[in-house]
């Protein structure tokens, strides 16, 4: 198998134990694309804002694809629906390391420069691993900080409507 152009990670809301591999290894007017290293030829047309027309195998296929914001997708194909996570290497890396060393005491600092639109702890609140810290809005994208593991916030630095640097400290979870 060839050198991947580019590697991204997806996973549907309905299996999130299952991860698919898809790997661009051909770019062109027909794409060669492996999905979890099976390798398919994909021709595809934009046809609006949201209607995708794919070819796979010879057979066409209508599909609606809407980003719904955090990399997430609702795809739409017949009456099949899924809602789709896709990330790229460097998250998928990012996401592993902070999956790994989520132990202790945690300092969440901003992965982007941007506006704290809502906070929703404050010191004493205890969180499990994902609760929702805050939404920081950037590039026009509101994307909501998950807490890393379970404990109690111990500092909030940020507020809403103020203003964040990438890796400011934004809170502190013991």
């Amino acid at each position: 198998m060839s050198k991947a152009l580019a590697t991204y990670f997806a996973t549907i809301q309905d299996m999130p134990d299952t991860e698919f591999k898809v790997e661009i290894l051909e770019d062109g007017p027909v794409k060669k694309v492996a999905v979890n290293g099976k390798v398919y030829e994909v021709d595809y047309n934009v046809g609006g804002d949201t209607i995708h027309s794919l070819i796979m195998n010879q057979k066409s296929h209508g599909v609606q694809i809407s980003n719904t914001g955090d990399s997430v997708y609702d795809v739409q194909h017949k009456q099949d629906y899924f809602q789709v996570r896709v990330i790229n290497e460097l998250m998928k890396m990012r996401q592993s390391h902070t999956q790994s060393v989520a132990a202790g005491r945690q300092v969440i600092v901003a992965p982007m420069p941007g506006v704290i639109l809502k906070v929703y702890v404050k010191p004493g609140d205890e969180v499990t691993k994902g609760s929702p810290l805050c939404v920081l809005v950037a590039m026009k994208m509101e994307n909501e900080i998950k807490s890393p593991n379970d404990g109690v916030i111990k500092e909030v630095y940020i507020q809403e409507e103020g203003k964040v640097a990438v890796n400011e400290k934004m809170i502190v979870i013991e």
